[in-house]
């Protein structure tokens, strides 16, 4: 399993970034190995196109658009844990998956995400 999360900054107790498209960083954790990478990509779709590249099979994540979420179907093997939306931070997140106290989100949770998400940005300035 190789586990992808957005984080607001470049340290391993980051707090989770809420905008999973626009996060500056990812913490991905790959066989218990936590490596703190730049995003490359720009925008939820490229950063879906980035992940699976790399081989990730599991996002934790706060807020996802529609777009993005339809690349994940696409690819149909990435997994998406919501963790709410409250702040929280990396390690936290990390001890609830261990746990098994996270959401594995099916179409009905991730409606609810999605809505959430559109509801706070509903004028996005998309540049496809």
């Amino acid at each position: 399993m190789k586990i992808a999360l957005p984080i607001k900054m470049n340290n391993s107790n980051s707090a989770i970034a809420p905008l999973f498209g626009k996060a500056k960083w990812f913490a991905i954790i790959d066989n218990d190995t936590l490596t703190i990478v730049a995003n490359p990509a720009h925008g939820g779709g490229a950063v879906i196109d980035w992940l699976a590249s790399i081989h990730v099979d599991t996002i934790i994540l706060q807020e996802m658009g529609m777009n993005p979420y339809r690349k994940v179907q696409a690819y149909g093997n990435i997994k998406l844990y919501h963790i709410g939306f409250e702040r929280v931070l990396l390690q936290d997140v990390l001890e609830k998956f261990k746990n098994n106290a996270l959401t594995l989100l099916d179409e009905e949770e991730m409606a609810k995400v999605i809505a959430h998400h559109e509801k706070k940005h509903p004028a996005h300035d998309h540049h496809h």
